[in-house]
């Protein structure tokens, strides 16, 4: 029978110990963002906006072929008009639940609820 001696130094610990703090870190990171007010992300050719859903404004959104406007209120957000042609993103309606989302794609513009989901079931897991 072969017998191996492991010795474990100081150093070894405080490697351990560090490995476990940053997956810690990591870990909660990863599972407690989100939790809070949801955020409306906005992104268009010209860059990302984020907003509280809990805030009120109205926005024009620049695309290329013309301004989307879309309004955040009463803890919703919905676009009011835009230049596209059929006017998908407009029929959508209002979204107020993270992973709920909008698009405009002739105009490049695309809307969406980011936040912690809802652990309530949905109509269709009833």
């Amino acid at each position: 029978m072969i017998k191996s001696r492991v010795k474990i130094r100081t150093l070894d610990v405080l490697i351990f110990i560090a490995a476990l703090l940053i997956i810690g870190l990591i870990a909660l990171q990863t599972y407690v963002r989100g939790r809070g007010i949801p955020e409306i992300t906005i992104t268009a050719a010209e860059g990302m906006w984020i907003y509280p859903l809990d805030s009120e404004a109205t926005l024009r959104v620049p695309g290329p072929l013309g301004d989307t406007v879309v309004t955040i209120r009463e803890g919703s957000v919905q676009v009011l008009s835009s230049p596209c042609p059929e006017k998908i993103c407009i029929k959508t309606g209002r979204i107020s639940k993270p992973g709920q989302w909008i698009a405009c794609l002739p105009n490049r513009v695309f809307i969406a609820v980011q936040g912690k989901r809802s652990e309530q079931p949905d109509a269709i897991s009833q």
